[in-house]
């Protein structure tokens, strides 16, 4: 690559032969500076104004975590996309690296392929963003909490646009903050939540201020990702335990309905008559991170019955005549 467009790279570790390792395995694709501990790093960041920054944790003077935090907290070097490198494999530690902000946390032994598509992708968001002022893409390729964490990270200001087959929606940020969201008839952080679920769609980020009335309380980013994540997994889990969407179900006979709690009374009156979960999920005033869960919880409580073997045979033979009647 041309000399003017290499990616520069500060790689921060204690350990001689992991710097000498990643210098080798870098040097022909980006420009390599090391810091054999954070204070180093600390002023080599400010001198050589880095496009990534690719850190151990266990080092003497000045920890990856203080580093983190020295770097985030000035001006000329908040938005530098940050890794933690680390040999620490215990989930607690992963968590907080990734609850401090930063963009990736990857474990030693490390795969040198993956560790270099992983920078490539990182530095290739941020430059984009400079660059254009908009960045735009497939949800499919370009996770939503990336790209969230690129507007706090760079302090931005402007709406991310989301055309889903699930519904369109927006979120505005100003410096960086989540505002204001909506998609479908969810607003908030409702609306925030579900956004960030989505695995399909089209998503195009614009940074010009528009004013808007917020719906979201100001916070980080990061909080709202981390129960996003959390809530997402739990609607998963939930989704795989239940049976098809198009599947019929009913209040069970006999069965007293739920009183002491509100919205399972709710989830489960939606179900009067008999719905399939797909009708019930469109019909309902829950966000799906709080319906599906409550939809499993209502099947294992007895207050939902699925169909009978009876009923299920009788239904399989309708769906084979309305095949046979198209053809």
């Amino acid at each position: 690559m041309p000399e003017k467009m290499r990616e520069k790279i500060l790689v921060v570790d204690d350990e001689e032969n992991i710097r000498h390792l990643l210098r080798l395995a870098f040097e022909a694709d980006f420009d390599v500076v090391e810091a054999g501990d954070g204070a180093e790093a600390l002023e080599k960041a400010i001198r050589e104004r880095p496009d990534l920054i690719l850190s151990d944790i266990m080092m003497p003077r000045l920890d990856g975590y203080g580093l983190y935090r020295k770097i985030r907290s000035r001006p000329e070097t908040a938005t530098v996309p940050f890794i933690f490198l680390s040999a620490k494999k215990d989930v607690e530690e992963r968590v907080v690296g990734l609850e401090m902000g930063a963009d990736d946390y990857i474990t030693k032994p490390f795969s040198i392929k993956e560790l270099k598509a992983r920078i490539r992708s990182l530095t290739r968001k941020f430059k984009d963003l400079d660059e254009r002022g908009s960045l735009k893409g497939l949800i499919r390729e370009v996770d939503l909490v990336d790209i969230i964490q690129l507007v706090e990270m760079g302090r931005k200001t402007g709406m991310l646009q989301i055309e889903s087959p699930s519904g369109d929606g927006k979120i505005f940020f100003e410096e960086g903050l989540p505002v204001f969201a909506e998609v479908g008839k969810w607003t908030g952080v409702d609306a925030f939540i579900v956004l960030l679920s989505l695995k399909e769609g089209r998503f195009r980020l614009d940074q010009q201020p528009i004013p808007v009335k917020a719906n979201i309380a100001l916070k980080r980013s990061q909080e709202l990702l981390m129960e996003g994540v959390r809530l997402a997994d739990e609607t998963r889990e939930a989704q795989r335990h239940l049976p098809p969407p198009d599947t019929v179900l009913a209040p069970g006979e006999g069965v007293p309905k739920p009183t002491e709690n509100g919205e399972m009374a709710l989830v489960v009156s939606t179900f009067e008559g008999g719905k399939t979960l797909e009708e019930a999920a469109r019909d309902q005033n829950l966000p799906p991170f709080r319906f599906f869960p409550l939809v499993r919880e209502a099947l294992s409580g007895g207050y939902l019955k699925g169909p009978t073997d009876e009923g299920r045979k009788i239904e399989l033979l309708r769906k084979i005549r309305q095949v046979l009647e198209k053809l």
